[in-house]
Protein backbone atom coordinates (compact mmCIF):
# COMPACT_ATOMS: atom_id res chain seq x y z
CA UNK A 1 0.00 0.00 0.00
CA UNK A 2 1.29 3.42 -0.96
CA UNK A 3 2.01 5.68 1.98
CA UNK A 4 0.61 9.18 1.74
CA UNK A 5 2.57 11.95 3.40
CA UNK A 6 2.28 15.70 3.03
CA UNK A 7 4.95 16.71 0.53
CA UNK A 8 5.02 20.29 1.78
CA UNK A 9 6.36 19.04 5.11
CA UNK A 10 9.63 18.12 3.41
CA UNK A 11 10.03 21.13 1.10
CA UNK A 12 11.40 23.38 3.82
CA UNK A 13 14.13 20.86 4.68
CA UNK A 14 15.31 20.27 1.14
CA UNK A 15 17.81 23.00 0.51
CA UNK A 16 20.03 23.78 -2.40
CA UNK A 17 21.45 20.80 -4.28
CA UNK A 18 24.86 21.01 -5.94
CA UNK A 19 25.73 18.60 -8.75
CA UNK A 20 29.45 18.60 -7.96
CA UNK A 21 31.45 18.20 -4.81
CA UNK A 22 31.85 15.68 -2.04
CA UNK A 23 28.85 14.05 -0.41
CA UNK A 24 28.52 16.59 2.41
CA UNK A 25 29.17 19.52 0.07
CA UNK A 26 26.29 18.69 -2.28
CA UNK A 27 23.51 19.27 0.24
CA UNK A 28 22.79 21.61 3.10
CA UNK A 29 23.05 20.48 6.70
CA UNK A 30 19.28 20.49 7.24
CA UNK A 31 18.83 18.27 4.17
CA UNK A 32 21.42 15.82 5.48
CA UNK A 33 19.66 15.80 8.85
CA UNK A 34 16.30 15.14 7.20
CA UNK A 35 17.70 12.17 5.31
CA UNK A 36 19.40 10.83 8.43
CA UNK A 37 16.07 10.90 10.27
CA UNK A 38 14.25 9.25 7.35
CA UNK A 39 16.94 6.58 6.96
CA UNK A 40 16.71 5.83 10.66
CA UNK A 41 12.97 5.15 10.32
CA UNK A 42 11.17 2.34 8.53
CA UNK A 43 12.08 3.84 5.11
CA UNK A 44 8.48 4.40 3.95
CA UNK A 45 8.77 8.18 4.29
CA UNK A 46 12.21 8.15 2.69
CA UNK A 47 10.87 6.33 -0.36
CA UNK A 48 7.97 8.80 -0.56
CA UNK A 49 10.36 11.78 -0.53
CA UNK A 50 12.72 10.22 -3.08
CA UNK A 51 9.81 9.40 -5.38
CA UNK A 52 9.10 13.13 -5.58
CA UNK A 53 12.73 14.28 -5.38
CA UNK A 54 14.71 11.64 -7.30
CA UNK A 55 17.79 13.87 -7.58
CA UNK A 56 18.57 12.94 -3.96
CA UNK A 57 18.69 9.16 -4.51
CA UNK A 58 22.46 8.98 -4.94
CA UNK A 59 22.97 11.29 -1.97
CA UNK A 60 20.81 8.99 0.16
CA UNK A 61 22.79 5.94 -0.98
CA UNK A 62 25.98 7.75 0.00
CA UNK A 63 24.38 8.79 3.29
CA UNK A 64 23.64 5.14 4.09
CA UNK A 65 27.41 4.64 4.35
CA UNK A 66 27.24 6.51 7.64
CA UNK A 67 24.14 4.78 9.00
CA UNK A 68 24.14 4.15 12.73
CA UNK A 69 20.48 3.11 13.13
CA UNK A 70 19.98 4.96 16.39
CA UNK A 71 16.30 4.10 16.61
CA UNK A 72 16.87 0.40 16.01
CA UNK A 73 13.66 0.47 14.00
CA UNK A 74 13.42 -2.28 11.40
CA UNK A 75 13.08 -1.22 7.80
CA UNK A 76 9.91 -2.16 5.99
CA UNK A 77 10.89 -4.88 3.54
CA UNK A 78 8.78 -3.38 0.73
CA UNK A 79 10.09 0.15 1.26
CA UNK A 80 13.65 -1.19 1.31
CA UNK A 81 12.91 -2.99 -1.96
CA UNK A 82 11.53 0.19 -3.53
CA UNK A 83 14.66 2.04 -2.44
CA UNK A 84 16.84 -0.60 -4.09
CA UNK A 85 14.81 -0.38 -7.30
CA UNK A 86 15.00 3.43 -7.25
CA UNK A 87 18.76 3.31 -6.85
CA UNK A 88 19.50 0.68 -9.53
CA UNK A 89 22.91 1.36 -11.00
CA UNK A 90 24.15 2.86 -7.78
CA UNK A 91 24.59 0.15 -5.19
CA UNK A 92 27.85 0.63 -3.32
CA UNK A 93 28.35 -2.30 -0.99
CA UNK A 94 28.21 -0.26 2.18
CA UNK A 95 24.82 1.12 1.17
CA UNK A 96 23.45 -2.37 0.53
CA UNK A 97 25.05 -3.84 3.66
CA UNK A 98 23.62 -1.10 5.87
CA UNK A 99 20.23 -1.36 4.20
CA UNK A 100 19.93 -5.09 4.89
CA UNK A 101 21.15 -4.50 8.45
CA UNK A 102 17.99 -2.46 8.95
CA UNK A 103 15.74 -5.34 7.87
CA UNK A 104 13.87 -7.51 10.34
CA UNK A 105 16.15 -10.03 12.07
CA UNK A 106 15.00 -13.64 11.80
CA UNK A 107 17.83 -15.45 13.56
CA UNK A 108 15.76 -16.06 16.70
CA UNK A 109 12.57 -17.11 14.92
CA UNK A 110 11.17 -20.46 15.93
CA UNK A 111 10.12 -22.87 13.19
CA UNK A 112 6.53 -21.63 12.96
CA UNK A 113 7.54 -17.95 12.69
CA UNK A 114 10.25 -18.85 10.21
CA UNK A 115 7.78 -20.79 8.04
CA UNK A 116 5.20 -17.97 8.21
CA UNK A 117 7.85 -15.41 7.27
CA UNK A 118 9.08 -17.53 4.38
CA UNK A 119 5.52 -18.09 3.16
CA UNK A 120 4.95 -14.33 3.16
CA UNK A 121 8.05 -13.51 1.14
CA UNK A 122 7.41 -16.34 -1.32
CA UNK A 123 3.88 -15.04 -1.95
CA UNK A 124 5.07 -11.44 -2.29
CA UNK A 125 8.43 -12.01 -3.95
CA UNK A 126 7.46 -10.01 -7.05
CA UNK A 127 7.38 -6.93 -4.79
CA UNK A 128 10.70 -7.67 -3.10
CA UNK A 129 14.05 -6.75 -4.63
CA UNK A 130 16.28 -9.72 -5.58
CA UNK A 131 19.04 -8.53 -3.24
CA UNK A 132 16.64 -8.71 -0.30
CA UNK A 133 15.32 -12.09 -1.42
CA UNK A 134 18.88 -13.38 -1.64
CA UNK A 135 19.71 -11.95 1.76
CA UNK A 136 16.73 -13.61 3.42
CA UNK A 137 17.36 -16.91 1.66
CA UNK A 138 20.81 -16.98 3.26
CA UNK A 139 19.40 -15.85 6.64
CA UNK A 140 16.74 -18.59 6.59
CA UNK A 141 19.41 -21.19 5.85
CA UNK A 142 21.50 -19.85 8.74
CA UNK A 143 18.47 -20.07 11.03
CA UNK A 144 17.96 -23.70 10.04
CA UNK A 145 21.62 -24.55 10.65
CA UNK A 146 21.71 -22.81 14.04
CA UNK A 147 18.52 -24.37 15.42
CA UNK A 148 17.69 -27.92 16.28
CA UNK A 149 14.67 -28.47 14.05
CA UNK A 150 13.26 -31.87 13.23
CA UNK A 151 14.25 -33.19 9.80
CA UNK A 152 10.66 -33.10 8.59
CA UNK A 153 10.30 -29.47 9.65
CA UNK A 154 13.49 -28.65 7.78
CA UNK A 155 12.19 -30.42 4.65
CA UNK A 156 9.07 -28.22 4.66
CA UNK A 157 11.21 -25.08 4.96
CA UNK A 158 13.61 -26.30 2.25
CA UNK A 159 10.70 -27.04 -0.09
CA UNK A 160 9.33 -23.53 0.41
CA UNK A 161 12.81 -22.06 0.14
CA UNK A 162 13.08 -23.60 -3.33
CA UNK A 163 10.02 -21.53 -4.32
CA UNK A 164 11.97 -18.38 -3.56
CA UNK A 165 13.27 -17.34 -6.95
CA UNK A 166 16.49 -15.49 -6.34
CA UNK A 167 18.41 -14.16 -9.30
CA UNK A 168 20.75 -12.00 -7.27
CA UNK A 169 24.24 -13.04 -6.40
CA UNK A 170 25.11 -9.78 -4.71
CA UNK A 171 28.41 -10.20 -2.89
CA UNK A 172 28.10 -8.82 0.63
CA UNK A 173 31.75 -9.39 1.53
CA UNK A 174 33.61 -6.37 2.76
CA UNK A 175 36.49 -6.19 0.31
CA UNK A 176 35.40 -2.94 -1.34
CA UNK A 177 36.68 0.53 -0.55
CA UNK A 178 34.02 0.95 2.14
CA UNK A 179 35.02 -2.16 4.10
CA UNK A 180 36.58 -0.07 6.85
CA UNK A 181 33.19 1.58 7.44
CA UNK A 182 31.57 -1.64 8.69
CA UNK A 183 30.19 -1.01 12.13
CA UNK A 184 30.50 -4.25 14.10
CA UNK A 185 28.21 -3.25 16.98
CA UNK A 186 25.28 -3.07 14.57
CA UNK A 187 25.18 -6.81 13.94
Amino acid sequence: MEENYDLETYDRFLGEFKEVGNHWDKIEKRTATLFQVLIDGDLKELVFVLKHYPKYVQIVCDHFRYLYNYSEQDADIYAASKLLYMSEGYHPKQFVRNLVRKLKKIDEYDISRLKAFLDEIVINQKNIHPIILGFYKVEIKKNMINNNYHKLQMKVIEKNLDKLLVDSDFDFTASDRDANLDIPYMD
